[in-house]
């Protein structure tokens, strides 16, 4: 079995109660605050936290029914409980991440501490889900109707898709720019069959594009006009929002209408802008895992690599603004993103190579120079090999993941409908095509008995063009 999590426009029916969302909201906010304060007064006083499932359980009976608030006794006792059980979890990380650092010891996932909830975050309320009515603090009574306790029903913006589910866990939400989300996560069947032949591609990813042995991988410069233009809207309105009167949170005072419209402008178009990054993360993903079992990824330090140049009061650092553009640009490239993708839809799984000179490293003959690199080209100061760089650096990757693999794996391609791969510094193809939705690439669109064109004039050779229906 495996899980899978399902995101969900919602709509609330006549009778619900937003009033109690949003109070269930504030006293999730009041005592996630009193037990993380409890947690970092315990830990600083003796180095260590329990943070069990027990002792979070036994100090909210006591607070719920001893010594805290009466108007804290009409929350929904499970959705509080869930709230504190998840912050118990996230200070237990931080603190053996704290652990780990001062024995010398790198840890592979850097947890920071838990900060305070303030008045006016988002909301975002945890439930446990049942079809079977049950248990559980939210009910399916139909197939796109969720009734919660204590607030009322809600529907969805489309049925369930996953037949025989089992719903696990579910969590209402209000994205930035003040629409509701729901998300559901149940058990599903592992449908991926056993890999027996391995069959492994190398992408090096890059800023602009996603780059494999044979071919590189490109959105269509309409999609990276449209997320411009919503990016650039955004800081437009943010710009706006920042002459405006914000709310206070201290005294709850409200901000004025016009920071509120200028606030939910540029939330609606970050969000916007983010969809499409997603959308090309996606497509690519996909077409990636329809033509190998595996594939392998230079093990980059996205966080350290786009950490900021600003330094400190004593010690400023230079050319800050150019490293704030480069870090803007590696983020929108959604390399982790594309991995996580990749870690659920491949059939095998991701492979993750020493990136130490792969850019510099000639494929065929092995020969290591700085020199052999300039821009996009690459040409081997010893053999007189030449490719597109990009290119060359995804086959040096793949074959790290070859040897990783073993001898039974072997290489992977992407099967353009073209018949023969033209190398990508050979010129331009007037008039080449791509598919709806996924990449121009044979066996990536099963479901679709015809394959949906549209000419995009002439193009770099060898570089594959997503669809621009985002």
């Amino acid at each position: 079995m495996a899980v899978r999590t399902y995101t969900f426009g919602v709509r609330f029916r006549r009778g619900f109660s937003v009033g109690m969302l949003f109070r269930q909201a504030g006293m999730d906010r009041y005592v996630h605050n009193r037990l993380l304060e409890t947690f970092m007064e315990e830990y600083r006083r003796t180095g260590r936290a329990n943070t069990t499932r027990g002792r979070v359980n036994d100090w909210y009976t006591g607070l719920r029914n001893v010594s805290g608030p009466c108007w804290l006794r009409q929350s929904v006792s499970g959705v509080t409980r869930q709230t504190l059980v998840d912050l118990g979890r996230h200070y237990g990380q931080y603190v053996e991440t704290e652990r780990l650092k001062a024995t010398g010891i790198t840890p592979e996932t850097e947890w920071g501490e838990p900060r305070f909830k303030r008045y006016g975050d988002r909301i975002s309320v945890p439930l446990t889900i049942t079809h079977d009515n049950t248990a559980g603090q939210a009910r399916f009574t139909g197939g796109r109707t969720v009734r919660i306790q204590k607030m009322g029903d809600i529907t969805l913006s489309r049925p369930f898709p996953v037949p025989n589910y089992r719903p696990k866990t579910a969590r209402l939400f209000r994205t930035a720019d003040g629409k509701w989300r729901m998300t559901i996560a149940c058990d599903v069947p592992d449908e991926r069959p056993p890999v027996t032949k391995p069959v492994i591609i190398g992408v090096d990813r890059n800023v602009g594009n996603i780059a494999t042995p044979t071919c590189l991988i490109e959105p269509p410069t309409k999609t990276v006009r449209r997320m411009a233009n919503a990016e650039r809207t955004a800081a437009r309105a943010q710009r706006i929002a920042s002459r405006r009167r914000r709310p206070d949170g201290r005294s709850r005072r409200p901000g004025s209408r016009r920071w509120a419209k200028a606030a939910k402008r540029a939330a609606k178009d970050k969000r916007r802008a983010a969809n499409i990054r997603k959308t090309v993360a996606h497509k690519t993903s996909r077409v990636l895992a329809d033509n190998c079992t595996h594939v392998a990824f230079e093990k980059l330090p996205i966080q350290d690599m786009t950490k900021s140049a600003r330094g400190t009061a004593k010690s400023p650092g230079a050319n800050v603004a150019q490293k704030s553009g480069l870090n803007k640009s590696i983020l929108e490239q959604c390399w982790g993103l594309l991995g996580v993708l990749l870690s659920y839809k491949l059939a095998g799984g991701l492979i993750r190579v020493d990136p130490r000179y792969t850019s510099q490293t000639c494929c065929p003959c092995g020969f290591v120079d700085q020199d052999n690199r300039n821009g996009r080209s690459f040409l081997c100061g010893r053999c007189g090999h030449m490719d597109h760089a990009d290119c060359n650096a995804g086959a040096n990757i793949e074959a790290a993941g070859l040897e990783k693999l073993g001898p039974r794996a072997s290489r992977g391609r992407l099967a353009l409908r073209r018949d023969h791969m033209i190398p990508a510094l050979s010129g331009t193809i007037p008039g080449s095509a791509h598919v709806k939705g996924r990449l121009d690439a044979e066996g990536s669109c099963v479901g679709s008995p015809v394959k949906r064109q549209a000419p995009t004039g002439a193009g770099r050779s060898g570089t594959v063009l997503l669809w621009h229906d985002v």
